[in-house]
């Protein structure tokens, strides 16, 4: 019987060992490719042998759409060690077959621990700090700041990374707006939530957190006229998906100053090595960050590789995002 081949796509995998000591004990043929590149790019660079995988460990890897999957033409499951899969073309992948995975939640503590670093450093302007010492000047540059205690903080979107955020703005006793497709009335109680339309959301906090899921109804959720909407001294921060706000409005609104500032951790177009927001004092900027705590990026690795082998051992991974793709063929 020939062995499964397993390829995996990323520019982090192979630095955790025990994601790797899982595959080099697993008994298949194992291909890295240590860079986030496009099934497209693999073929047309000769990177590895895409057309011979029956498996695809990968990050997040941008625009793996129909075309791109029917280049893995054994492909029987893409595991993803990132928590969304909103990259991937799950319509496409279920009609050839391919199950899809993802390791969500796996990181939902960190990644909330990280959006309350950002609303600190953009607040409290810690960088406009760091920068004033290091230049000779002192206090009066950057004295005053918003208050996080007392101040309305407005989270938009309440999964696992949501709710680890709600935890922590209350210890430092924010008051918390939600917007949410899904309230969670006992777990609204215990903090003591107010859930609101977005609209009055922007429009009352002095801290906006975004946290939602990508979706057709929730791309560019946040764009000129909900800007518009937010208080002139309020910031926002995005840790979830670049995609959620209108770049180019959150541009004018910060240059402008008609919001107070921003703290970004993803963008439209990753990984971004040049934009018109670099040269903004009031934004803070971090490269999709959030979710790389040491434990997180390895426990992460780990599960991937455990549900494409769970793949490829005949049973459906208990992350599959597509499970109805686990019974039926490859398009033929």
């Amino acid at each position: 019987m020939r062995n499964k081949k397993i390829l995996v796509v990323s520019d982090s995998l192979r630095d955790l060992q025990p994601a790797v000591a899982a595959l080099a004990q697993c008994g298949h043929d194992v291909e890295y490719i240590d860079a986030l590149v496009g099934f497209p790019e693999i073929v047309a660079q000769g990177l590895g042998d895409l057309a011979g995988a029956d498996a695809i460990v990968m990050g997040r890897v941008m625009n793996t759409d129909a075309h791109a999957l029917s280049l893995a033409r054994r492909a029987k499951v893409i595991a993803l060690h990132t928590s969304g899969s909103d990259n991937i073309d799950l319509g496409a992948a279920t009609r050839r077959g391919i199950t899809v995975t993802n390791v969500k939640g796996v990181n939902a503590e960190q990644c909330a621990e990280f959006s309350i670093g950002l609303m600190l450093a953009v607040t409290r302007r810690i960088l406009e700090g760091d920068r004033a010492i290091r230049a000779g000047r002192w206090a009066a540059d950057t004295q005053s700041s918003l208050d996080l205690y007392g101040a309305t903080l407005a989270v938009l979107g309440l999964g696992m990374i949501g709710k680890a955020a709600v935890r922590r703005a209350a210890a430092f006793g924010m008051k918390i707006l939600v917007h949410t497709r899904t309230p969670d009335m006992v777990f609204g109680a215990e903090y003591g939530i107010e859930y609101v339309g977005l609209d009055e959301a922007l429009a009352r906090a002095d801290v906006v957190s975004i946290y939602a899921s990508l979706s057709d109804a929730t791309r560019q959720m946040i764009g000129a006229r909900e800007l518009a909407l937010m208080q002139p001294h309020a910031y926002l921060i995005n840790i979830a998906r670049g995609e959620l706000i209108d770049e180019d409005a959150l541009f004018d609104a910060l240059a402008e100053r008609r919001i107070a500032g921003a703290g970004l951790d993803v963008f439209d177009v990753e990984p971004l090595h040049a934009s018109r927001l670099f040269d903004l004092p009031n934004v803070v900027l971090t490269p999709h960050q959030a979710g790389l705590a040491n434990s997180a990026k390895v426990n992460a690795a780990v599960r991937a590789v455990n549900n494409a082998l769970t793949a490829l051992s005949g049973q459906c991974p208990p992350d599959a995002v597509n499970p109805a793709a686990f019974t039926s063929g490859p398009m033929q």
